[in-house]
């Protein structure tokens, strides 16, 4: 349902606009001069010195690109102020200088960062190739006048991939006039097509960015409305006898790894910070001109950055994005999303499914067990690439080794059991464009084999496979487009395997009031299917809209390998909004969109539907806000009974909203909030989010974001129970406060040295009272859906256990034996992690990181929250410290 909400508002992010200078105007170009913006890149004759003066003979012979046009806050207006651009090149480098002429030069913003940061209040100058010429795909290299560099992969015409790296050069320099970048990008680190003689012509812009006028401007005009990005490029021409680079790139690196943990002294596994030694390899080598091979043997993911504490009372899984760079890198040819629309997580491929936590663990009468927190990858390759004929062309295979677990049983004697097994995964994408882009037509494989020769393991899948086609054409002008695609999965395994997916949350096949549903424990194989067709008017004019239609066999399964959260499901929803996009007295930009959506299993139950009011604006002095509201009817809801009847679920009105201030200043807030009401109990969710950004200097930055959330439900799940051969399904009124606070400073020494610092303090307690039992699962009335159990008759304390009150439930008051018994599922979650990052690029690509991480954790069955209390509990915790030294040198040519 959330993922439908996304793809309902599409144009809720819309960029933020600012005011501009009439300070050096330029003449824009008319309409008609958007595709025929062109540039001749001149030989280098003599040498450059890159030191960002532009002071060289050469620059002044290079042809000239200006007349830059607003895209905010003026869309179609010229710049506010000149700025003029050259490109040069010689055999191994595309040389850019950018002069950015200022009225004001001490207005220029130029705070630090690390580099790739995001978010930096900062002019920005920008140069974005489209060495494929394929209107889909560029690389764009950006810097600050502090020196600042960024690099990110355009894809698919509008969509960006921050996590692809490149080794170049720029170097910048500030004067009376202004400021200047002088580009130093070597041929190795793009992708074309050349046999070493004749002329090539490459898609490309430039594009400056004025901070404190919040103005973005372009060379080759970038409309508001376009609804494309690459495919707007001009063209740059005159690159003559550019022979094939050799494109090898070796990283090897070294780490020195220390952890210490708590624990008892008695636990033989007890981390004591001994410290270890291991070193890995990273390799990069072009296949010719349009493919490169990117490989890793035994690859390091130490100085990752914590994932956030959650507290999950639901039976999916939590998604959290992956942060390692192997995996980022060249990750847009390998997307096959399978949401609702466009948005959201699911997809046919989940990185994070490499290298993940064992599924199996040690055996229950453990006294103490030592699990790995992750499978060790032997190695991975990855083969990316696109080719002049448009095709886009990627396969990934890694090998995870077997694990396997140590434990201590009661009588002291230690065992290892098996609790992952080796696994291979393997995925092939390719997909092809046609009509400069505007059509495409792909395909994607996975599959994922275990060595299941532990019978323990045998409750996991031998094999699991999937499949998918995806399409897309754009039409008239442009301005709509059709998206669809077709996902097929096909699981084998042992009849345990295979019966424990059909029971799994995603699918509930044991569902007793499903008649179109049924657990097989004699299947050995899950098949199963979906799809997905949007039709939407991207761009050109106010008005945008569109239509999804959605449908999921209840057996298609790609867990083994994506990430999937449900299945058995048919929605359909559209949604009509118009977007102002030029300036007025009051607002620079709003927008508002309206959506409708439903959904129903294949049995036939209505699971969701709604109404929806969204829209979002900012003002000409920079503060802005958003909010929406959306009211659901009663549905039914399948998996809130973890496999038991559908459930009623009474109607509620969600709600969301924020506030920010003027992003310019170097004090901002930002206030957001959400949440829901149900309309039947009058009871609901509220979260609270406030985040303080405060810039002192230009080479600091603190970010503190504090959260709060108050959760009533008066139906959380607690568990199911037989009662004379009737399963009863139990349920609480369940109160849960929980109070977090994310805390970020960055401290930037240079542009090549900085140190980040990251702490999470998490408290979240639930308590829970008033315990029932479904009576009529599909009634609409409260008392007829539930049985509360009357407190000291039907239900009353008989014992604790593990320190949890355990509460009997009995036939009646006068009854002594109870029916059966279930633990108090109270919680009170304490969580600190933090970490400290120190990172030295001390040469192109090669770097040097010293991280320190922290974490402490405690848990009490007390739902009682108190924030004295479990504040000072948490910093009593005891912690474990992690110190890692990382040192990687590139090799490059």
């Amino acid at each position: 349902m959330h993922s439908l909400l996304s793809a309902t508002a599409l144009l809720a992010g819309l960029a933020l606009s600012g005011q501009a200078s009439p300070a050096l105007a330029q003449t824009a170009p008319e309409p008609n001069e958007t595709l025929a913006r062109a540039l001749h890149a001149a030989p280098l004759e003599g040498e450059i010195t890159l030191d960002g003066r532009l002071d060289e003979a050469a620059w002044e012979a290079a042809e000239v690109a200006t007349d830059f046009v607003q895209q905010r806050p003026g869309p179609g207006e010229a710049a506010s102020e000149r700025t003029e651009v050259r490109v040069l090149y010689d055999q191994r480098n595309l040389y850019v200088g950018m002069r950015m002429y200022d009225e004001d030069p001490s207005g220029i913003a130029a705070q630090l960062g690390r580099r790739d940061a995001v978010g930096l209040y900062s002019d920005w100058a920008h140069v974005v190739i489209d060495s494929y010429l394929d209107r889909r795909t560029a690389f764009r290299f950006s810097v600050t006048p502090a020196g600042v560099k960024r690099d990110v992969l355009q894809f698919d015409d509008t969509r960006e991939d921050g996590g692809w790296g490149a080794v170049w050069d720029v170097a910048v320099h500030t004067d009376d006039q202004g400021w200047t970048a002088e580009f130093r990008i070597p041929f190795s680190q793009l992708r074309f097509s050349t046999d070493g003689n004749g002329e090539l012509t490459w898609g490309i812009n430039f594009i400056r960015d004025i901070a404190r006028r919040d103005e973005r401007a372009f060379w080759s005009p970038h409309p508001p409305d376009a609804g494309r990005f690459v495919s707007l490029f001009g063209t740059l021409h005159g690159l003559r006898d550019i022979p094939s680079p050799r494109r090898v790139e070796l990283t090897p690196y070294m780490l020195a790894r220390a952890d210490r943990a708590p624990g008892d002294a008695a636990n033989p596994f007890r981390a004591t910070g001994t410290p270890g030694v291991d070193a890995g390899l990273d390799l990069m080598y072009g296949l010719g001109p349009n493919l490169t091979l990117s490989a890793t043997v035994n690859p390091d993911f130490g100085q990752v950055e914590v994932d956030p504490a959650v507290v999950n009372l639901s039976a999916f899984e939590t998604f959290f994005p992956e942060r390692r760079p192997f995996f980022l890198e060249g990750s847009d040819i390998f997307r096959f999303g399978i949401n609702i629309g466009d948005g959201g997580s699911e997809s046919l491929f989940y990185t994070r499914r490499i290298g993940r936590a064992p599924q199996a663990g040690v055996p229950g009468d453990a006294a103490y067990g030592d699990v790995p927190g992750s499978s060790r990858i032997l190695g991975a390759a990855k083969l990316s690439g696109r080719t002049s004929g448009g095709w886009s062309l990627g396969a990934l295979s890694a090998l995870t080794s077997a694990q396997s677990a140590r434990y201590l049983d009661g009588a002291g004697e230690l065992h290892s059991v098996a609790v992952e097994p080796l696994t291979n995964h393997s995925v092939l994408r390719a997909s092809r464009d046609f009509r400069d882009g505007q059509s495409a037509l792909g395909g994607m494989l996975t599959a994922v084999h275990r060595d299941l020769s532990e019978d323990r393991l045998g409750f996991l899948s031998r094999e699991a496979y999937s499949s998918g086609l995806d399409a897309r054409h754009r039409f008239a002008g442009g301005n709509w487009e059709i998206r669809s695609w077709l996902a097929g999965s096909h699981v084998r395994g042992s009849t345990a395997a295979v019966e424990r997916l059909q029971r799994a949350p995603s699918r509930y096949f044991q569902r007793p009031d499903a008649d179109h549903l049924t657990v097989d424990p004699e299947r050995t194989s899950l098949t199963g299917a979906a799809a997905d067709l949007t039709v939407a008017k991207v761009s050109g004019g106010n008005w945008r809209g569109g239509t999804i239609l959605h449908t999921r066999t209840p057996g298609f399964e790609v867990n083994d390998l994506g990430f999937q959260q449900n299945t058995d499901l048919t929605a359909g929803g559209g949604y009509l909004g118009y977007a102002s996009f030029q300036q007025g007295q009051v607002f620079r930009r709003w927008n508002l969109f309206g959506s409708g959506f439903t959904g129903f299993t294949y049995g036939g139950e209505r699971t969701f539907n709604g109404l929806n009011l969204n829209g979002n604006f900012e003002l000409r002095g920079g503060w802005g806000g958003y909010g929406g509201t959306e009211h659901q009817p009663y549905a039914l809801t399948t998996t809130a009974t973890r496999g038991g009847p559908a459930l009623h679920r009474p109607a509620r009105t969600n709600f969301w909203g924020g506030l920010y201030t003027d992003r310019r200043r170097p004090v901002n807030l930002d206030l957001n909030l959400n949440g829901h009401r149900d309309h039947e109990s009058g009871t609901g969710r509220l979260n609270v989010n406030p985040n303080l950004t405060v810039r002192p200097a230009p080479s600091l930055q603190l970010s503190v974001g504090p959260s709060w959330t108050s959760n009533v439900d008066p139906w959380q799940y607690v568990g199911t129970r037989q009662a004379e051969g009737t399963p009863h399904y139990l349920f609480g009124h369940l109160e849960q406060t929980t109070l977090s606070l994310n805390t970020r400073l960055n401290v930037t020494f240079t542009p090549d040295l900085t140190l980040e610092l990251f702490a999470q303090p998490f408290l979240s307690a639930g308590a829970y009272d008033e315990f029932r039992r479904v009576d009529d699962p599909r009634a609409r009335g409260f008392d007829e859906r539930f049985h509360t159990f009357a407190e000291g008759s039907e239900r009353r304390v008989v014992g604790e256990s593990g320190g949890r009150t355990v509460h009997g439930i009995f036939a009646d008051g006068d009854a002594e034996q109870p029916l059966y018994t279930f633990a108090d599922p109270g919680f009170n979650v304490r969580s600190l992690r933090g970490n400290a990052v120190l990172r030295w690029e001390y040469r192109p690509g090669s770097t040097l990181f010293l991280v320190w991480q922290q974490q402490r954790s405690g848990f009490a069955s007390d739902g009682d929250f108190r924030f004295g209390r479990d504040t000072s509990a948490l910093f009593r915790e005891p912690a474990r410290n992690v110190l890692l030294l990382k040192a990687t040198y590139w090799f490059g040519g």
